[in-house]
């Protein structure tokens, strides 16, 4: 046994007692708190390191035309986040991924400062990751323990694509576009969004609702197994149907095909279009990340625009189917008799400026539903000097001129009807006359600009006769709304019809061409060459006709064409044709 010898020593082992028993009753202390007091904190800590939480994806809704044939499709993809804070040294991660990616260091870099969105967020810097580079990236995973791939979806184009304009396509969000989007949504950078055409209209019922999953990891951050408790599923978007038919869509582009310009047909009693072409046209898979920077740079500085939608984006003179605004003044004011007429020699001077008519031999004695039926430039010259500019400019704006149709399409354009005011500010207030800018307005010509879905909304309405006119709509699903109707005679509604049945069946109607092929349907329209100061003249074609108890009408124009009777015309009736003897469409009554 120790046997203690001196007082002095007793003291210091006394001392050390006491000192070890502190101790021991501070980490007896220590062991409770952590244990018993903090044990609801330490422990949710310890399940964050274990359980990672992982945000799924849903697929979009995809796209059918009326008929359901698929246009848009998924297709099943995994892209490669990298989040920062476990990123230590990214400039050699970059480094050795480049070359499993078959990328640049550099585009790597500029993705992840492009899509950063925080320290704790993963970050998409690559897309399209093929099986073999999972592969690689999964046998390093301790070296790049900072990236994870995820299944993502991207969009896919299964049939023979002519609807670019109409579909649209998607654009990844990035930190300078995330705050000027619905908050709702939840975007985050890297994930796709519905930029153009309907996807972009329908982005909100096109979109999935993400879902989050959590995992149990290892100590090296490898997935143990997947845990249900909390799990919220993704859910995918809603299918949109178009009012499309795509038979008739690309007979219609392939019409097209080599010309700039823009068809579009629809079913007036519905407001359904069943056809809308702009050519030139582009491959959507240019927005899939697949086409080299010198491709896009191409495509942006063709003189073309092939990524212009011209049916409802192209600004053009009316030309000669702007007469018919004209005709509605007279009619509707009676400034006119039936019978009352002009002589048409061909040419006449107007404020000591001689104005021609296209027929260079005139169209000799011509009244109102001659002059629409085949286009004679001096009737409309002599009686628009009856109409006054602000009843004029009325009218055009009555028919919906100078507003959008509100087709459910983004970025459509509202062209220009010119008044007073305009003319004023343009020319100063004595550098234009009334008289003067009225012979240019009643030809469609001057300042006039229009786009090819004003026209189709303009025509409706006359074949409505101004009642109960359905909007337009691409949406097969959407609910039926109407424009406001527009009151004028039957008198009035009779002549202008009369007159449009006239230009397609007399024998000297400048839309007779037109009916070659549709001799047994009822044909109305309106041809037009607009005079534009860039080239050749614009050929413009506006109908309606009458098939099976229903009504359809069709725009066609045609970019530097030449002639709406010999160019247009032979167009507008090919598709009449071809949907008619096809059966492409069954009205939905």
């Amino acid at each position: 046994m120790l046997k203690i010898d001196n007082k002095a020593d007793i003291y210091t082992y006394r001392v050390l007692f006491f000192i070890l028993c502190s101790l021991m009753i501070v980490l007896i202390g220590r062991y409770y708190y952590l244990q018993v007091v903090e044990y609801d904190r330490h422990f949710s800590k310890s399940q964050i390191n274990r359980v990672k939480a992982v945000t799924t994806y849903a697929s979009r809704g995809l796209i059918f035309d009326r008929n359901g044939e698929l246009l848009v499709d998924n297709y099943p993809t995994y892209v490669l986040t990298v989040t920062p804070y476990k990123l230590d040294d990214k400039e050699k991660s970059f480094k050795e991924l480049s070359s499993i990616l078959n990328t640049k260091p550099d585009e790597l870099d500029r993705r992840y400062k492009k899509y950063y969105r925080g320290r704790m967020l993963p970050t998409i810097i690559a897309k399209n990751l093929s099986f073999k580079q999972i592969s690689e990236i999964e046998e390093r995973k301790l070296e790049f323990n900072a990236f994870e791939y995820l299944p993502f979806n991207e969009r896919i184009y299964p049939s023979s694509f002519s609807h670019s304009h109409i579909i649209g396509y998607l654009k990844e969000v990035d930190r300078d576009t995330i705050p000027s989007l619905d908050k709702s949504l939840l975007y985050r950078a890297g994930e796709l969004i519905g930029w153009q055409g309907v996807e972009k209209q329908y982005e909100r019922g096109l979109r999935y609702s993400k879902g989050v999953s959590y995992l149990e990891v290892d100590t090296y951050g490898r997935e143990v197994f997947e845990l249900e408790d909390g799990k919220i599923v993704a859910l995918p978007g809603d299918d949109l149907y178009l009012s499309i038919d795509s038979r008739l869509q690309q007979f219609t582009k392939d019409l097209l095909e080599g010309q700039k310009g823009s068809v579009i047909m629809s079913h007036v009693n519905t407001g359904e279009i069943l056809a809308m072409v702009s050519s030139p046209s582009y491959n959507l898979d240019i927005y899939r990340g697949t086409t080299s920077e010198e491709e896009w740079n191409n495509i942006l500085k063709n003189s073309d625009k092939p990524l212009l939608n011209r049916s409802t984006g192209g600004l053009y003179p009316p030309g000669s189917p702007f007469k018919l605004i004209t005709a509605f003044n007279l009619l509707e004011n009676n400034f006119i008799s039936e019978s009352d007429s002009v002589m048409c020699s061909g040419s006449k001077e107007y404020g000591g400026i001689a104005r021609g008519c296209w027929r260079e031999d005139g169209h000799g004695l011509t009244d109102l539903k001659k002059a629409i039926a085949e286009s004679c430039n001096i009737y409309f010259y002599e009686k628009v000097q009856l109409v006054s500019l602000e009843d004029w400019v009325s009218t055009a704006k009555i028919f919906g001129f100078n507003q959008a149709t509100n087709i459910d399409l983004p970025a459509e354009k509202i062209g220009l009807i010119p008044d007073k005011d305009f003319f004023t500010t343009q020319y100063g207030r004595w550098g234009w006359s009334e008289r003067g800018v009225l012979l240019n307005l009643t030809l469609g010509q001057g300042d006039l600009l229009i786009t090819p879905i004003q026209s189709l909304r303009f025509i409706n309405h006359i074949a409505t006769r101004g009642q109960d006119t359905p909007k337009l709509r691409l949406n097969l699903n959407s609910q039926l709304t109407y424009y406001d109707s527009i009151q004028y005679s039957d008198r009035t509604w009779d002549y202008i019809e009369n007159a449009l049945f006239e230009a397609v069946n007399s024998n000297l109607g400048t839309a007779r061409r037109a009916l070659s092929t549709n001799q047994n349907i009822p044909f109305f329209a309106k041809t037009g060459t607009a005079q534009n100061p860039h080239g050749e003249p614009h050929a413009w074609f506006i109908g309606f006709f009458e098939f099976e108890g229903e009504k359809y009408s069709i725009v066609t124009i045609v970019e530097n064409g030449g002639g709406g009777a010999t160019v247009a015309s032979p167009i507008a009736g090919d598709v009449v044709s071809y949907f008619i003897n096809n059966n492409t469409y069954i009205a939905n009554k």
